[in-house]
């Protein structure tokens, strides 16, 4: 139940030229260009996917499309726009869309840098390749589908997660705080809020992709979403005062509290079979991810 091969292979092939041609026109100073491209390229990889993802469009409406490319277009349309599968398309839209637009912003916040736009570029096509593939797999079959294809998309949202808080972070500092001889209003700044709103916004958004992947979307669950929210926004918003070196350890930290409030609510809501121990072993994780961290990280220089 993967995907076409070779429409997989169009998407990824498109976004790495797309983030290639963003990070071009960024080297040449063009932020304006650098903004198109990047739209440009999200707005294909969204009809694309529109495309690629049949959304359990009826017998009817392909027959259309072979008899003709008009009436299949405007059918397709006909479908989306139905709010019930809109919203349900809408599940398969955030995992790429964090994915891609995290990317984009590390991009810009290091527009010099060739060797570390290319590392971001690679990885997250990588990404992007893998999220494609196995998207529908396990939306639609997840019981069916099998451990590597469950561990692929799962390795794939982690690495959405971290990119999110690293990003969001970047750009909060890049924005933020105003300098003293700064007025309030020269130019737009995020700072400490921005990040905490944006941390939120992101747990929230890939909690319930993973949840909504296993079939387990309720008002019930929600409560715990946006508690979980909370507390990655709080961590957020104190790391950004507190935090006096670069933003992609700070995102480590981020990524690992993440993992680990994720791996509680998937074993007790999920599998049901949540114990002490396993609350254990992911705290393990967590501290080993912390010592690493900590270990290697100059606290008295600022980047």
């Amino acid at each position: 139940m993967m995907q076409n091969p070779l429409a997989v292979f169009i998407a990824s092939v498109c976004a790495f030229l797309g983030l290639q041609a963003a990070s071009f026109v960024l080297g040449l100073n063009e932020v304006s260009t650098f903004l198109g491209v990047s739209f440009a390229v999200y707005l294909f990889l969204v009809i694309w996917q529109a495309f690629i993802f049949d959304l359990h469009l009826k017998t009817s409406s392909i027959r259309t499309i072979e008899r003709t490319l008009l009436g299949g277009l405007k059918n397709r349309w006909a479908y989306l726009w139905n709010i019930h599968h809109f919203l349900h398309f809408q599940n398969y839209l955030i995992l790429p869309g964090i994915i891609y637009w995290m990317t984009v912003i590390l991009i810009y916040l290091n527009p010099f840098d060739e060797l570390v736009k290319q590392v971001w570029i690679v990885a997250s096509s990588i990404a992007l390749a893998a999220a494609q593939w196995y998207l529908k797999t396990v939306f639609l079959a997840h019981k069916e589908s099998g451990a590597p294809a469950r561990q692929i998309i799962f390795t794939a949202k982690l690495y959405a997660s971290y990119i999110a808080f690293a990003a969001a972070f970047g750009i909060s500092r890049y924005f933020g705080p105003l300098p003293a001889d700064q007025k309030p209003d020269d130019y737009f700044t995020l700072g400490a809020p921005g990040f905490a709103v944006i941390a939120f916004c992101a747990t929230v958004l890939l909690l319930y992709q993973a949840l909504f992947q296993h079939h387990f979307v309720g008002f019930k669950i929600l409560k715990y979403l946006f508690a979980a929210g909370t507390g990655l926004a709080v961590l957020g918003f104190a790391l950004f005062y507190y935090w006096n070196v670069n933003y992609y350890s700070g995102a480590l930290v981020m990524a690992g509290v993440y993992n680990t409030v994720w791996g509680i609510i998937h074993h007790k809501y999920i599998d049901k079979n949540l114990t002490r121990t396993i609350v254990y072993e992911y705290l393990a994780v967590l501290f080993v991810i912390l010592v690493m961290v900590f270990s290697t990280t100059n606290f008295a220089e600022r980047i």
